[in-house]
């Protein structure tokens, strides 16, 4: 409840101000529209203060959100929040195979993903950036955070090894140029053939260490894009220069999912 307190104060200045010179119409007309202001604040605060359980990333302006398909499963109503804004939200595609799925919700992003259209080499290991929507509310320091995992050569998937926590499934893999190189699906273990483990908070999924994650490459995604006609942004051109942080960049693309 960060705003309430500035809301609170600005009420409180209004009723005296208002009392002192104008008398009780202004007093009227002045503590309703303070009394909005707290009420709007509340909202605002309570929508920024929940604890969602995926993450997702926008695919274009119409608001079109990427997140990973078990992340939406089996929910009685789903929402996305962005910045204090809360929206309903449908399916609009989604394959269990892959693990991904495609949200279309009402809000309207400031920026939209730009995908890799050149996929990175599978025997490439580069420094990259990947968080959980909650994770990336809290991060101090991003605007200066270059990367946090490491991919991992090998494999059609894109792997990492990296220590994001529950509530990353959906999440985007991030290059230091600011290109969109894959999206978070689950842990997995160490050894060949090992079960992999979601993503996505919930009931008796604890937080762990650095360790190998799973994601969808570009290729995956942006083929599964195009085979339902949704629109989205692909490029080999840098969307970051030298000095800008793909931190800043994932937490501007980044959307929290909720499912109740």
């Amino acid at each position: 409840m960060r705003l309430l307190r500035p809301l609170l104060m600005v009420w409180m200045v209004l009723w005296a101000f208002s009392w002192a010179l104008v008398g009780s119409i202004a007093w009227a007309l002045f503590s309703a529209v303070a009394w909005l202001l707290l009420v709007l604040g509340a909202t605002n605060a309570q929508a920024q203060e929940i604890e969602v359980n995926a993450s997702g990333i926008f695919l274009n302006a119409e608001g079109d959100v990427l997140t990973a398909k078990h992340a939406v499963t089996g929910c009685r109503a789903l929402f996305v929040l962005k910045d204090g804004r809360v929206s309903e939200a449908s399916i609009l595609a989604w394959s269990q195979d892959l693990d991904i799925a495609v949200l279309r919700t009402t809000l309207k992003p400031y920026l939209s993903a730009t995908f890799a259209q050149t996929p990175l080499a599978p025997e490439a290991s580069v420094g990259v950036f990947a968080e959980s929507h909650s994770a990336l509310q809290r991060l101090s320091g991003r605007a200066t955070l270059v990367s946090n995992a490491m991919t991992v050569p090998g494999g059609d998937d894109l792997h990492l090894l990296s220590g994001v926590q529950p509530g990353a499934s959906g999440s985007g893999v991030m290059g230091g140029n600011g290109l969109i190189l894959g999206m978070v699906v689950e842990r997995v273990g160490a050894a060949p053939h090992a079960a992999g483990r979601v993503l996505s908070r919930g009931p008796g999924r604890p937080a762990g260490g650095a360790t190998q994650v799973r994601a969808l490459s570009s290729a995956q995604v942006t083929r599964f894009l195009r085979d339902h006609h949704i629109p989205f942004g692909e490029s080999d051109a840098a969307q970051l220069g030298p000095t800008q942080s793909p931190a800043a960049r994932a937490a501007t693309l980044s959307v929290g999912v909720l499912c109740g």
